[in-house]
């Protein structure tokens, strides 16, 4: 073409490279102008997913924010309730302790008093007994002297076999019967064995 514009005027040749100029700025215009649109179309599309991603993610972090305050609270609430069950685990546990040692005391004070009920008992019997030996000693010397018999006393030598298991039987209702052992006075070492 430039061989050919060689033959052409200066004047037309300068207007034919301005109008195959502008040809080509118009054809590269062209070329980008569907390419602008296309980013254009895509840039909007991308901000729109950005603001909608934007949108969410505000959501979302209110919503963290929300429960970073249910956290807290219930933090809160969980540390009291805590320091609550500490205070009365704390009073449980000093009274299990006060129990225990009231428990102690008592039991001891008991195993005291029954040691002191069962020397009193053995106290007892031995005046018993010997209450029964001096009054059986005695029955013995009056029967010797007298052919009269107390029929509430046990006597040292049996008559006949009745009397010897009649004198068994209140023997063995005394160690049950109270009565028994205000009526009658046993010998301590009988002859029932």
């Amino acid at each position: 073409m430039t061989e050919q514009a060689s033959s052409i005027h200066p004047k037309v040749k300068d207007l034919l490279n301005k109008a195959v100029g502008n040809y080509i700025k118009q054809k590269e215009r062209q070329k980008m102008k569907p390419i602008t649109s296309d980013c254009e179309t895509l840039l909007k599309q991308e901000n729109e997913e950005l603001c909608i991603s934007k949108q969410v993610l505000e959501k979302k972090i209110k919503e963290l924010l929300d429960l970073q305050e249910q956290y807290k609270s219930r933090k809160v609430a969980i540390i009291r309730s805590l320091e609550k069950s500490s205070e009365k685990v704390s009073q449980l546990s000093n009274s299990v302790t006060s129990f225990k040692t009231d428990t102690k005391k008592a039991i001891a004070s008991a195993e005291k008093s029954i040691d002191m009920l069962e020397n009193k008992c053995r106290h007892l019997e031995n005046i018993i007994s010997t209450k029964d030996r001096k009054i059986i000693a005695f029955v013995d010397m009056i029967a010797s002297y007298t052919n009269y018999n107390d029929i509430n006393i046990e006597l040292e030598i049996y008559s006949n076999i009745n009397e010897r298991k009649l004198w068994m039987k209140r023997h063995s209702k005394s160690e049950y019967d109270l009565e028994i052992q205000k009526k009658y006075t046993f010998r301590l070492t009988s002859s029932i064995a």
